[in-house]
C-alpha cells in the first residue's frame, strides 16, 4: 500500500527502453545485497538515476540464497548466487548482472 501511495504522489517519467548496446550514455548499474533498501531509498528520494542503476535479481535468486543459508549456514551474496545459477543453466543471460564477466571466486 505504501509503495503505491509514494509512486502516485509524483509521476516518474522514464524514457523508452533502448536495446542494450555499448552506449556510454547508459547508467552504470551496480549490485548490492541490500537491493530492496536501495530501491525504496531511490523511490523515497525520487532519485530516478539511482533507481535505474539498481540491479534487482529474479525472485528465484532470493529463494535459493535463503535455502542455502538454512541448509549450510553460509550467506552468499546475491551476485554470487545469481552468477552460480546462471552458470548452472537456471537463469538466462538477460536476467543476470554482467553475465559475461567472470567473478573473482570463479
Amino acid at each position: 500500500m505504501w509503495f503505491f501511495s509514494v509512486v502516485s504522489r509524483k509521476k516518474l517519467d522514464f524514457p523508452p527502453i533502448k536495446s542494450i548496446t555499448k552506449d556510454t550514455n547508459l547508467p552504470q548499474m551496480y549490485v548490492d545485497d541490500n537491493v530492496i533498501e536501495e530501491f525504496y531509498k531511490a523511490l523515497a528520494n525520487q532519485d530516478e538515476g539511482r533507481l535505474r542503476r539498481v540491479h534487482i535479481p529474479r525472485s528465484d535468486v532470493f529463494y535459493v540464497r535463503e535455502k542455502i543459508l538454512q541448509d549450510t549456514g553460509i550467506k552468499y551474496t546475491l551476485d554470487h548466487v545469481e552468477r552460480a545459477m546462471y552458470l548452472e543453466g537456471h537463469l538466462e543471460a538477460k536476467d543476470v548482472f554482467k553475465p559475461r564477466s567472470k567473478r573473482e571466486w570463479e
